[in-house]
């Protein structure tokens, strides 16, 4: 990879208009109607101005947005651009929370239409996100004199490089164990090159974000609990193995991730029913794991001895499954921006859904 090429981890721009001053804030962040609600953003904020709490789209709070780019530069769908700072809204005051996009974009608005949850709608979750130790640009983006925001934006002026502008590190400076999901991912790969059975324990990574989903914890598996997409945040990101381009708007266009996850089920389905073959005997078991759908690669090596034909069978199915998408991912990975894979990901894109159905029924 070019080694000019940056991840997200290391963007410590925009300089000029969008740089933090303590005095004025000039561009803010605005998330297109295309968002899928993956977190990579929020992740990368470094002041907690930007959330994908509600799951089905990110909002931005433009009382803590700075303009600094970070999100822009971390979206791995290059759907959040950098405009111009609206002027305060007459009626409070000051900035409201904003998710438009850019004038003269394609992308329809994310205040309007389905996604007005991911903006007006999730307000107070915004407050709630957001450390309060974060600096805001006040109601007139100018601290007033003798403001207790005037500390926090002498701060960041006082830490602001050429470059552009430094931030605390305080977000997200200690480490969960969340955070060391990767570890588990790259275990699961390995260990089926010696025991398949293994593969079973990928039912995690099917069920409970759906579970999650489901009841109440949005897109949350995404935002914090996916090993696979820390993993390939460390290779792409720290390791400079992605070419740091956004993904193309056919990727992350709806017609392609809904026509992925029609093709990835139906796929899934046809594992079952190779499963169930097996289970009632009208075939044997195979020793094979599926690349890519075609690719049929034998893995004889490893022992199914002791274990029910058809568990074994499901093993090998579920392992192809989980192979496939990795590499896939890798792939745009390595093309795109570190997290590319969370643009398609059959399972964001599920999740993502069930937080808009259940959304709208809230509305109503």
């Amino acid at each position: 990879m070019s080694s000019s090429s940056k991840s997200p981890s290391d963007v410590n721009m925009i300089s000029g208009a969008n740089a933090v001053s303590g005095v004025k804030v000039k561009k803010i962040a605005s998330v297109a109607a295309q968002c899928v609600a993956c977190g990579v953003c929020a992740k990368a904020c470094p002041l907690g101005a930007i959330s994908a709490a509600g799951g089905h789209s990110a909002a931005v709070s433009t009382d803590k947005c700075v303009g600094c780019g970070r999100c822009a530069a971390a979206c791995p769908a290059g759907v959040i651009s950098m405009i111009p700072r609206p002027a305060p809204s007459p009626s409070d005051g000051g900035p409201t929370v904003s998710s438009a996009p850019a004038a003269g974009s394609s992308d329809r608005p994310a205040t309007g239409g389905s996604h007005s949850g991911s903006a007006a709608g999730s307000a107070s979750s915004q407050a709630a996100d957001v450390p309060h130790s974060a600096p805001t640009a006040g109601s007139a983006d100018r601290p007033a004199a003798g403001s207790a925001d005037r500390p926090a934006a002498a701060s960041l002026k006082s830490t602001a490089t050429s470059s552009g502008p430094a931030f605390p590190s305080a977000r997200g400076a200690g480490k969960h164990w969340y955070d060391y999901l990767w570890i588990a991912s790259a275990l699961y790969l390995t260990l089926g090159f010696f025991n398949i059975l293994f593969a079973w324990l990928g039912l995690i990574c099917f069920l409970v974000p759906l579970l999650l989903a489901i009841f109440g914890g949005g897109k949350v598996y995404c935002h914090k609990y996916c090993g696979r997409g820390q993993l390939f945040s460390l290779l792409g990101g720290k390791l400079r193995l992605s070419a740091g381009r956004p993904a193309p708007a056919w990727l992350r266009s709806r017609w392609f991730r809904y026509g992925f996850l029609a093709f990835f089920m139906t796929m899934f389905a046809n594992m079952l029913y190779t499963t169930w073959l097996v289970f009632s005997g009208a075939r044997t078991m195979h020793q094979i794991v599926t690349l890519l759908w075609t690719f049929k690669l034998p893995w004889n090596w490893v022992s199914v001895a002791g274990v029910a034909s058809w568990a074994a069978q499901f093993a090998f199915g579920f392992y192809s499954v989980m192979l496939t998408s990795t590499v896939l991912g890798l792939i745009t990975m390595a093309l795109f921006r570190p997290r590319s894979w969370c643009v398609y990901c059959p399972m964001g894109t599920m999740t993502q859904e069930i937080c808009r159905l259940k959304n709208r029924g809230g509305r109503r």
